[in-house]
């Protein structure tokens, strides 16, 4: 299994609320999307919440790349957010998708953030 599907199959793991043992034996972050939609909310820890997400995108992005450059032409991308778009514009989308997703504000942050740039940044989409 290829790196990027191991973290596609991870972050569809913790969305639909599987143990991530069962996805992956890798470190998730407690941290939990109520409290991560509190910070993305308050102006003094918005700069934590932009480099979170931040780091989805480009951890993302750069397995994608590694995953390429290894021969696997196959290797599905996770999102594809252009390069103009701004840390304030994620941040929206993210917090927008929260706050659309309430039942799911006690799973992981990680699973969540990678799944509200799925759903916002589709490639070849139009969203």
């Amino acid at each position: 299994m290829t790196t990027g599907r191991s973290m596609l199959l991870l972050a569809a793991g913790l969305t639909f609320g599987l143990p991530a043992s069962s996805a992956l034996a890798q470190r998730v972050s407690p941290l939990q999307g109520g409290r991560f939609l509190q910070l993305c909310s308050r102006a003094p820890s918005i700069g934590i919440c932009d480099a979170y997400i931040s780091g989805v995108a480009d951890a993302v992005a750069l397995t994608h790349v590694y995953d390429k450059n290894e021969g696997d032409k196959a290797a599905p991308t996770g999102f594809c957010v252009a390069s103009g778009v701004t840390s304030a514009d994620m941040r929206s989308k993210v917090v927008a998708w929260l706050k659309g997703h309430t039942d799911k504000l006690t799973s992981p942050v990680g699973g969540l953030v990678f799944t509200a740039l799925h759903e916002s940044y589709p490639c070849g989409g139009s969203k």
